[in-house]
């Protein structure tokens, strides 16, 4: 049997030839350390000499109490994983090894060795990968998409957003067919997109799990690991956002439609002022019955054209209008009787009045037209009768309300809202239910002016028309527009109606020769005297002839040369009596602004008939000059 030194040497020689642990031998009496290996002086910093003067006591950094407990433990179960112990290297700095202890036995002399692991490295790569992983967790639960790992086309696993989307728990999404959850539709082009993995955004339509559809897009990335092939995807709803893209290319439709049948405007109500004034004149002449009879068919004809004309620049907000501040409710309850009459029996009329509504600027004309053409649309929704409800109300539009009407600024409106229990209407009339000439109704039932009429003026006025319906379900029309804190305007009583003859010299300018002719045949044929001219400079030439002596000057706005209005303040100059008329189809000059008149200015829309004409000369005449010709150009 060898000695206990030769014993020895042979442990050490092999416990120094293991490098990648420490290890240590101690004595299990005295705990002095006996032998180290290589692996120990390196991690430690002591040499083999100077580690065996240590002590346990002196190399364990833990405390006395638990280092004894740990000692008496190994030796009754002779060998023991201890985990993770501190240590104090040579340096002063501790370090965490991960220990395993044995107990052995040679020629009576008891030992302890212990195996050391350096597994910091490996806890801090384990950390880092908690830490990454954790991160990972907490943008895939910050992110605004649904974020969706699939093996082999199923659901491994996912964030937070995914589950919201799909209308299930993440944890129940796990191990589904993501075909499953595409639109049937859909499943053959997306399957082809996710295949290539190229991450180019996908729109498409997807199904919750309760089987509802909406509107998504998809991006997806292939990502290998190993040998396995894993499809990342990051799905988002964009069902907010194809609605407000309708929206959007539906006001686009309808602002070129608009500035189509603004643009024919001028040139089609100086024609339609010449046919109405001839057919006019021509009624007047004795003649016979069917000669009068056919006379009166087309001056009925052109009226309607007239009336067609003006529903379209309605449309257009091209039309003139004269607003001023009203009493909304004031508005409603005085329509309550005519409404009735139109709605008949069979429908109850509803009228819900805030008590404390706000005022608005508007022509109460137009705004009756409004009311009137959506009652009427509500009547024929309801052939079986139902109930209409009018209701008043103070809306404030704060800044995250354009995600629902991008076109609606922030800000105080009065709103009114027309609704009715009638059929409704499905997505696809609504995205034209206020292009001119559209209809849902026989062709005798109306020409597809009335809602197209209606957004117009209600744009016009500065405000937003929007339409709520769905089949079955009725209809609610909600006109909102601005609200303006400012007194009522008072409406000062229509004198009776001016007689249309008189003596006064008057000049008239009016660059459409038929116009003109017609005009000077209206006026002369009332006892004015009329100087007619087709410019403004042919107008100066006239005045100066006259030395000035006009009483009104009637002129269109937009000549050549100059404008109306330049000219009149010209001539006002220098006869600072004279009254001006304006006319014009326009509704952008020097006069008219955005189709609102100036409030200072005598104005005569195109088209007019010539009674209109004679009437409105009358009263610019029978009233003081005004102080000035109109405002300066905008």
């Amino acid at each position: 049997m060898a000695s206990n030194d030769t014993y020895i040497s042979v442990m050490g020689m092999a416990v120094t030839s293991l490098t990648t642990d420490a290890i240590v031998v101690l004595d299990a009496k005295t705990y002095r350390l006996v032998e180290v290996n290589q692996a120990f002086t390196r991690v430690f910093g002591y040499t083999p000499e100077e580690a065996t003067c240590l002590t346990l006591q002196a190399f364990s950094a833990a405390d006395p109490e638990s280092l004894e407990a740990l000692t008496l433990e190994i030796e009754q179960r002779g060998e023991l994983s201890a985990g993770l112990r501190p240590y104090r290297c040579k340096d002063g700095n501790i370090v965490q090894m991960e220990t395993r202890v044995g107990v052995i036995d040679i020629e009576g002399r008891r030992l302890h060795c212990a195996v050391m692991r350096d597994v910091s490295e490996l806890h801090r790569a384990q950390a880092a990968a908690t830490e990454s992983e954790e991160r990972f967790r907490t943008l895939a639960r910050a992110a605004f998409e649904g974020i969706g790992i699939t093996d082999g086309g199923r659901i491994v696993d996912g964030n937070e957003q995914l589950g919201e989307l799909l209308g299930a728990q993440l944890s129940e999404l796990i191990g589904k067919s993501v075909v499953d959850l595409v639109a049937p539709e859909w499943k053959e082009q997306l399957a082809t997109r996710f295949h290539l993995g190229n991450g180019e955004p996908f729109e498409h339509v997807m199904l919750r799990v309760d089987g509802s559809r909406f509107e998504a897009e998809s991006q997806a990335k292939l990502l290998r690991i190993g040998e396995r092939v894993l499809r990342v995807t990051a799905l988002r709803d964009i069902s907010q956002r194809k609605r407000l893209e309708e929206q959007l290319q539906q006001s686009q439709r309808l602002e070129s439609i608009g500035r189509l049948a603004g643009g024919v405007a001028h040139d089609f109500n100086n024609l339609l002022t010449v046919i109405l004034s001839l057919v006019g004149m021509l009624i007047e002449v004795p003649r016979s019955a069917e000669e009068k009879d056919d006379l009166l068919q087309i001056q009925q004809a052109a009226a309607r054209a007239a009336g067609l004309t003006q529903q379209l620049l309605a449309f257009a907000r091209r039309r003139i209008i004269e607003p001023r501040v009203i009493d909304l409710n004031q508005l409603v309850t005085e329509l309550n009787r005519m409404l009735k009459r139109l709605l008949g029996e069979q429908i109850e009329l509803v009228i819900v009045c805030a008590s404390d509504l706000g005022t608005v600027r508007v022509d109460p004309g137009q705004l009756e037209q409004v009311l009137v053409n959506l009652v009427v649309n509500a009547r024929d929704a309801m052939e079986a009768g139902g109930t209409l409800t009018i209701e008043t109300q103070n809306v404030v539009f704060g800044p995250e309300h354009p995600e629902r009407h991008p076109d609606v600024a922030p800000g105080d409106y009065v709103m009114v809202a027309v609704t009715d229990t009638g059929c409704g209407m499905d997505s696809s009339t609504l995205l034209r239910i206020f292009e001119p000439f559209f209809t849902t109704k026989s062709s005798n039932r109306g020409n597809g002016l009335g809602l197209a009429t209606s957004y117009g003026i209600v744009k016009q006025s500065g405000g937003s028309l929007w339409v709520y319906s769905e089949p079955g379900r009725g209809t609610t029309f909600k006109v909102y527009l601005p609200r303006v804190y400012a007194a009522i305007s008072q409406v000062h009583a229509i004198a009776a109606a001016a007689p249309a003859r008189g003596e006064e010299t008057l000049l008239l300018v009016e660059d459409d020769a038929m116009v003109r002719r017609v005009a000077v045949r209206a006026l002369t044929d009332n006892g004015y005297r009329v100087i007619e001219a087709s410019t403004p400079s042919e107008a100066q030439g006239q005045f100066a002839r006259l030395d000035g002596k006009i009483d009104a000057l009637i002129t269109d706005v937009v000549l050549p040369e100059m404008s109306g209005w330049k000219l009149a303040q010209l001539l006002c100059e220098k006869n600072p009596n004279l009254r001006v008329l304006y006319t014009s189809g326009y509704t952008e000059n020097t006069v008219v602004h955005h189709g609102v008149v100036d409030v200072d200015v005598d104005f005569l829309a195109k088209p007019y008939v010539l009674g209109e004409l004679a009437h409105r000369v009358r009263e610019v005449l029978a009233r003081p000059a005004r102080k000035r010709a109109g405002n300066e150009p905008r």
